[in-house]
């Protein structure tokens, strides 16, 4: 079987948030991730066939678990699919945002792919630690879940520690 799990003992997977009933209209406030020991997250959002509306998902920078205290530019891009369709797999343009305004016809059984540095965590001078990103209550119906994979650690061990 050799070094079967190389993947995970180079990358953090942490789990943001699980398929819960509503939280696409209701809002979900995801996991907090701890970006001391990394220098990228990559936080892929799955969303289900019943989503509906438009949500705004932001992404916040903070000095502490859960802070919300300042709006990071980040960068994303959707499927061009919806999930197990041919082409499912293959993203659109990189583009940037702030503040992003999903579309139902982008997220509903679609794939969301955000990507920021730990260097995006600067903020006007201040060099926050932690992300939390945030999905408002505008959308009208359906369920998001979501995971983050960190990579580009700064110190590589064979069982990372939490960045939770």
């Amino acid at each position: 079987m050799g070094d079967s799990c190389r993947f995970s003992q180079s990358h953090g997977i942490v789990p943001m948030e699980v398929p819960l009933a509503d939280s696409y209209n209701a809002g979900v406030t995801f996991e907090s991730v701890n970006m001391a020991k990394y220098n990228h997250l990559t936080m892929i959002m799955l969303g289900s066939d019943s989503v509906a509306g438009a949500g705004v998902l932001t992404i916040y920078g903070g000095a502490t678990d859960g802070a919300q205290t300042a709006a990071i530019t980040f960068g994303y891009r959707y499927g061009a699919a919806d999930a197990k369709s041919a082409s499912a797999d293959v993203f659109g343009a990189v583009a940037t945002s702030a503040a992003l305004t999903l579309t139902e016809a982008s997220v509903k059984s679609g794939t969301l792919v955000v990507e920021l540095d730990a260097a995006d965590l600067n903020i006007s001078g201040v060099q926050y630690q932690w992300v939390t990103p945030v999905l408002s209550a505008a959308g009208t119906a359906g369920i998001v879940s979501a995971v983050a994979i960190l990579s580009e650690p700064r110190y590589e061990e064979a069982v990372m520690d939490t960045a939770i």
